[in-house]
């Protein structure tokens, strides 16, 4: 429903406003007076609908707000996780058939790889409720994009070639926690009920917009209106899922006995890869995740306590070689000859 009506709103509103707009071109001088005149004895009453609808969607997201148990963080959500559940098993269907021919069998080295490493987390962090509901799910895929995701529901993806760029099983257990907190933190139902609450709000301004404009502005003050609320609030709320998801899948890691000082070295890999030009460029402010430097920056800031926790619970004492200090003392030809060796570049 939710996803139905969403583009629903939108397109219903422009469609009003364009309606509203040809009534009233068709109407005479005279009529047009009369309008304007009973809307100036009616003002009040619009006012106070317009104003009736704001409070009704602001008792709505304050009754909506829930505490996240594992970041105590106040959060947006309207729907509950058996519609997760099912959005996830829609989804799932649908990215399926996407990559139906770049499908790694079960048998496959680094799909027996990924189990094993996902196995360790989830045993590690039994005590969270969150992680023994959700029915996780694997796909690996072959595809040029160095990336992994995860669908609502816990259905894990990732790409083969993103296992070229990490360096040993503590990184990949880094991905795969970071890509189960999101699942987690409910962060897609999150992401829904969020964008579901802004295109109510935008309804009457998409409304007055193709009212009072000719078509033309209204498609340039309508499309400016949408970039604006992306960069404003889309994309930043995003950012901030993502750095979420790296400490809570930190914290998972670290419980899971995985030398978590690893996150920090694939993050600034990945930042190398990106000024050596092997990766895309960043464009941090449009982007839906922060930039690699700064993931590396604030991992490193949270180490000492995720390595405190990984301590209380029973790992065994970590190697004395830090592999942040490996990293950071290559020069920048060292890298370049030591991606070269891994065959990343």
């Amino acid at each position: 429903m939710a996803l139905l009506l969403r583009p629903l709103v939108r397109v219903g509103a422009l469609l009003m406003g364009r309606g509203i707009k040809g009534w009233w071109i068709r109407r005479s001088d005279k009529e047009k007076e009369e309008y304007k005149q009973w809307y100036r004895n009616k003002s009040n009453i619009f006012l106070g609908c317009f104003g009736l609808y704001g409070l009704i969607l602001a008792l709505y997201y304050i009754t909506h707000l829930e505490t996240d148990p594992l970041t105590k963080r106040k959060r947006f959500i309207v729907f509950n996780q058996e519609q997760e559940k099912k959005l996830g098993e829609m989804v799932l269907e649908a990215h399926l058939e996407i990559h139906r021919k770049d499908l790694v069998p079960h048998d496959h080295p680094a799909y027996k790889r990924l189990i094993r490493v996902i196995e360790r987390i989830f045993t590690a962090n039994k005590d969270l409720k969150s992680i023994k509901d959700i029915q996780w799910t694997l796909t690996v895929i072959k595809t040029p994009l160095t990336n992994s995701y995860i669908l609502p529901g816990g259905n894990i993806f990732i790409s083969l070639d993103i296992l070229k760029i990490i360096e040993n099983d503590d990184q990949l257990g880094i991905v795969l926690a970071h890509e189960m907190a999101h699942s987690l933190l409910l962060h897609s139902l999150e992401t829904l009920s969020s964008q579901l609450l802004w295109d109510l709000l935008i309804v009457i301004p998409i409304l007055l917009v193709w009212t009072l404009f000719p078509d033309l502005a209204a498609v340039v003050i309508h499309m400016l209106g949408e970039r604006i609320l992306n960069v404003m609030y889309n994309l930043p709320l995003s950012r901030v899922l993502e750095s979420e998801a790296d400490e809570v899948g930190l914290k998972l890691a670290a419980k899971a006995c995985i030398d978590i000082r690893e996150a920090v070295v694939f993050w600034a890999t990945m930042r190398t890869l990106t000024e050596m030009h092997t990766l895309p460029p960043e464009l941090p402010w449009v982007s839906t995740h922060p930039a690699h430097g700064d993931r590396e920056k604030r991992l490193n800031e949270t180490m000492t306590q995720a390595l405190e926790l990984r301590k209380d619970s029973g790992c065994s004492e970590l190697p004395a070689v830090d592999p942040r200090d490996k990293f950071y003392k290559r020069s920048a030809k060292e890298h370049e000859i030591y991606f070269k060796q891994r065959g990343i570049i």
